[in-house]
């Protein structure tokens, strides 16, 4: 069941949950994530950055996952994650993603606000979604992304500035992080959400300990962004599987462990998300 977040998101706003979004790196990524979220009785959104959209190419991401996104009996979002360059946003659109999220969170805030409108228009006429961010997550160990709290008033102004269907917000979290050791500022949240009725989203979550994931979903948090858990889940996978058969050359073989542990940390993190 395809879908975008304008549709999908306000569902949740008043609903003790939020939608999982999780990052693909491989084509096999997608039947985990999907079957996962069916076994769940869960909505999903499947997201990419740039990086892997072009590693694959978009057209291909986009065939592969809006084919299985149809033929799902849940519904399914097709999200451009973290995209700062307009070319890159016009190119998921134009390949079929049905949601994409414009990252002009390093821009000022002016200049944040003209593109994300752009981009909101652009989008209006494929029928996609559009998230943006405000504030700014940065990243663990890297300088390229400034660690910026979200001002509750700036927000307020973005959001209705925009036109934006959703708003990536900054109250604690940090990408890359492979140990749960975030602490969210609820109190901040709460004062965002009461600024602005828009569907929040939550950036670097894989850092977020379980009882401040479960806390998150009885705000306006709909969507909730998570990779390196999924990444780390499947890794390990893989490399106890050639450690413990060294000499398969079978590719198949040496996937299905991973894939199945980042199945069961994918239904985990749903669970924990209110599914």
């Amino acid at each position: 069941m395809l879908t975008n977040l304008k549709e999908l998101l306000p569902q949740y706003l008043e609903r003790d949950g939020a939608i999982g979004a999780f990052n693909l790196a491989f084509f096999s990524d997608i039947p985990t994530i999907i079957g996962a979220a069916e076994e769940m009785k869960a909505p999903v959104i499947i997201q990419l950055s740039p990086h892997v959209s072009e590693f694959i190419g978009y057209e291909h991401w986009a065939a592969v996952g809006r084919r299985m996104a149809e033929e799902a009996s849940v519904p399914v979002v097709l999200h451009l994650d973290h995209a700062s360059k307009l070319d890159d946003i016009w190119k998921a659109l134009e390949a079929g993603y049905t949601s994409v999220m414009y990252d002009g969170s390093q821009l000022p805030f002016d200049e944040n606000v003209q593109n994300t409108r752009l981009v909101v228009e652009r989008a209006a006429g494929y029928g996609a979604s559009v998230e943006a961010e405000i504030g700014s997550v940065s990243y663990l160990g890297r300088d390229t992304h400034k660690d910026q709290l979200s001002d509750p008033k700036s927000a307020a102004d973005f959001a209705a500035a925009t036109g934006c269907d959703a708003l990536a917000v900054s109250v604690g979290t940090t990408h890359m992080m492979r140990s749960q050791t975030a602490n969210l500022h609820f109190d901040l949240l709460q004062e965002i959400q009461e600024a602005t009725p828009i569907p929040l989203v939550m950036h670097g979550t894989s850092g977020v300990p379980n009882d401040q994931l479960e806390k998150m979903r009885g705000y306006h948090v709909c969507k909730v962004n998570i990779g390196t858990a999924l990444r780390m889940a499947f890794t390990d996978g893989v490399r106890s599987e050639l450690a413990a058969h060294p000499n398969d050359v079978i590719g198949w073989d040496l996937l299905v462990k991973g894939m199945d542990q980042e199945k069961a940390i994918v239904k985990k993190k749903m669970e924990l998300l209110g599914f």
